[in-house]
C-alpha cells in the first residue's frame, strides 16, 4: 500500500526508494573495500614479521613493487560496480513483494540469489579481461 501512496502523489518509487540506496551501496562498498584491504595488509604484515622476519619497513617499503596501485582501484572499481548491482537487483525484487510473508520470503530469497550470481559471474569475467595486468615477463 505505501507505493500505491507514492504513486498517488506522484513520486516515483524507484526514486525515492532505489536510487538513495543505489547511491549510498556505490559510495560505502568501496570504502568496504578500502577497510578489508588495509586489514589484510596489517595482517600479513603481521604474519610476515613474526614468521618470516620481514620488518614492518621493508614490507611497506616493496609493496607498492610487488602489488601494483592499479589492483588496488580495480578493486575500487569493482566494489563501486558491485554496490550498484546489489542495490539494483535487491531494489528490483523489492518492488515487487506483495502484502503476504510467501511473496516477501521468495522475493528475497530470489534477490540474493541473482546477487550473488550476478557478482561471480561479473568478477569472473573481469578476472578474465584483466587477467595479465601487473606481470611482468623480465
Amino acid at each position: 500500500q505505501e507505493l500505491d501512496a507514492l504513486q498517488t502523489f506522484g513520486v516515483s518509487p524507484v526514486q525515492r526508494l532505489v536510487l538513495p540506496k543505489v547511491i549510498a551501496l556505490a559510495v560505502t562498498m568501496p570504502l568496504l573495500v578500502i577497510w578489508t584491504d588495509l586489514v589484510g595488509l596489517f595482517g600479513s604484515m603481521l604474519v610476515a614479521n613474526f614468521s618470516l622476519g620481514i620488518s614492518p619497513d621493508f614490507f611497506l617499503r616493496e609493496l607498492p613493487i610487488m602489488v601494483p596501485a592499479f589492483n588496488f582501484w580495480l578493486g575500487i572499481i569493482k566494489g563501486v560496480l558491485y554496490g550498484i548491482l546489489i542495490a539494483w537487483v535487491s531494489g528490483y525484487h523489492g518492488l515487487r513483494v506483495k502484502a503476504n510473508t510467501n511473496s516477501l520470503s521468495r522475493e528475497t530469497t530470489n534477490s540474493v540469489v541473482l546477487s550473488i550470481t550476478l557478482v561471480i559471474v561479473i568478477d569472473a569475467i573481469l578476472a578474465i579481461i584483466f587477467a595479465d595486468v601487473g606481470l611482468s615477463t623480465t
